[in-house]
This record gives C-alpha cells, structure tokens and sequence, in this order.
C-alpha cells in the first residue's frame, strides 16, 4: 500500500462550535484544507462555518459523515459532548483516525466499555499536553533525584443542585485539563485521602491527597467558584516551578534578601525567580493559534501517517481522568 503524503491528506470535521474554528486554523497552518463538514442534524449554521473556511463538502447528517470514510483520511470529533459517544461508536469500527475532542464524556459509563481496548487510532485532543512549559516540568521530574511535591488548584464554577453529575460538570468537563496533566506527567496516581468542604453552605469542594508510583506527593485543591487560575506547582526541596495559569512559567531556587528601607523597615525574604516566561516566548510563529492546538494537529496528522501516538492522550487516558474525578467528587 503506497503512504499517505502530507498534502494529500483529506480531513472531515463534525461540529462547528467555538473550539472548531481553532481545530481549523491549525489544521490550515499546516497546509491541509478541510475538504468535508458537518454539525448538528440539519444545522443552519454549518453553511456560515463551511464558507468562512472555504470547505467544499457540506453533510447535513453527521451519521452519513461518520460511516463516509473513504472520503476522509482522518476525523475531527468536536461535536456537543452529550453527541460523542453515539458519533464515537460509528467512527471507531471506520478504524479511521479520529481526534475527539476532551472530556469524550461525562463520568465513565460510556468510557468503561472502551478503556481496555487499543484504540490506537483515536486521539482525544487534551491540548494542554502539547504546551512546551508542560514539556519543561516533565523534564524537570524526569530529571529530579530526589521525591517530587505538587500542588494543583483548580477553581471551577460549581452549581448549587441535588444532582452530583450536574453540580460537579465543569469539574468533569474543564477541570479534566488538569487532571489529565497530572496523569501525563507521572503516568498513575492514587487517592490516599479525600475531604470533601461546603463552601456557599453546600458541598462544593475537594481536597485531595494523590501519590505517583514513584511516591512523590500531589496535593489538589478543587475549589469551587474561586477567584482564582488554574496552577500547578513543583518542588523537589531545593528548586520551584509554578504555572499559574498552565500557561505561564516560573522557575524559582533559593531566597532573596531583601533589607529593610524607610517605607518597609523589616528585613524580607522573597522566593528567588530565575526564569520567567509565557507559553508565547516558546514559538511567536504560532501567537494567532489556540496554545497547542499546532501540536495537536501535528500530532494528529503523525497518526494518520505514520501510525505515531506521540505526546497525544488516549480514550483509556480519558476514561482515567474521568475515573479519578468520579471518586474525588462524588465520593
């Protein structure tokens, strides 16, 4: 069978929301145009979507779309969530590659089914794994000799509703960036304790202790409707690295003396910072793109080639990070 070339490659996409447009803007930077599309079941807005990206094939039925594969090379999933699974089960037996985008669903009751089968040609489009200040603090634990603490707050709009799935959804469904940060930088994780905190008078919030296989120590914080970022921070008893958000970086060693002057007569000691940088020193070539998307897709697009995983998250990855949620929040 002779191999696909990168210009010859013909992506499809189903679904034409906001994180759509930024699946297309990547996928153009590479080179590769979107030759079909498809929303909704006789979406309206599908025709607006195909003429701002200039995409000649318009599907009224997403169905028809999904089991078309021999028009396509590789799939885009960024469909509602509510529709991946059903949507999902039609491309997995295409045995085409599919990027689908994150959580895939909320909680595991779809998920369980697929996590102890190889779907090597599904990539879930965890973003954030492709940032290279993520890359910084995988070397940085790779790298350390010694056991690792971090510290992960994740602030989350939560609703004040009986139904645990409802209240906790954005946990679910956008805090899964986190988690599955977590699941990448140190492969599993375990649950030592969890307390549950009623903030607003209802319960809201989590504190959970987490370790690695290698025993380093994660302590996450899942507050709810916090004025605050998501941000990790890593230490290793002698240097620093805080994301706050994931994607500014700051490397800290050592303290600085600060001495006393006539506004501030006491002697200070401030964390010292050595590096300071945003996810956009990284690649100014790519500034007008979603961070991680370039990667993303050019990740997506080694799968359809060379048949590559990469960096890329996995639906047994998902199935985890929505495993882990489940017994954290609904514990």
């Amino acid at each position: 069978m002779k191999s696909l070339k990168k210009k010859d490659i013909r992506i499809a996409i189903i679904g034409c929301g906001n994180i759509a447009h930024f699946h297309v803007k990547a996928f153009q930077k590479l080179g590769i145009k979107i030759l079909h599309c498809a929303s909704s079941l006789n979406s309206k807005t599908i025709y607006s979507f195909a003429k701002l990206y200039q995409i000649e094939n318009i599907w009224n039925d997403p169905l028809k779309l999904a089991k078309a594969s021999n028009l396509w090379d590789g799939l885009i999933l960024s469909s509602k969530t509510e529709s991946i699974p059903k949507l999902l089960d039609i491309l997995i037996t295409q045995k085409k590659p599919i990027l689908v985008e994150k959580p895939v669903d909320i909680g595991t009751s779809y998920l369980k089914k697929l996590k102890n089968v190889d779907h090597s040609q599904v990539q879930v489009a965890f973003n954030r794994r492709f940032y290279p200040n993520i890359r910084e603090v995988k070397d940085f634990i790779e790298n350390s000799k010694s056991k690792i603490l971090v510290k992960m707050i994740i602030p989350e709009k939560v609703m004040n509703v009986k139904n645990k799935l409802k209240r906790f959804r954005h946990v679910f469904e956008n805090s899964a960036h986190g988690i599955d940060l977590l699941y990448f930088l140190f492969k599993e994780l375990k649950i030592i304790n969890i307390s549950k905190v009623s903030l607003n008078s209802f319960d809201s919030s989590r504190i959970a202790i987490l370790k690695t296989k290698k025993n380093h120590k994660c302590v996450l914080f899942i507050n709810s409707n916090s004025p605050d970022n998501f941000s990790i921070e890593i230490e290793d008893g002698q240097k620093r690295i805080l994301l706050k958000p994931f994607e500014n970086l700051e490397y800290y060693e050592g303290l600085e003396k600060i001495d006393p002057t006539k506004s501030y007569p006491l002697r200070r000691y401030s964390p010292q910072l050595i590096v300071s940088k945003n996810i956009f020193n990284f690649k100014k070539k790519f500034n007008n793109l979603k961070p991680g998307f370039y990667e993303q897709s050019s990740s997506f697009i080694d799968l359809i080639i060379n048949k590559k995983r990469n960096n890329s998250a996995s639906l047994r990855d998902a199935y985890n990070v929505q495993s882990l949620i489940e017994k954290i929040m609904l514990s």
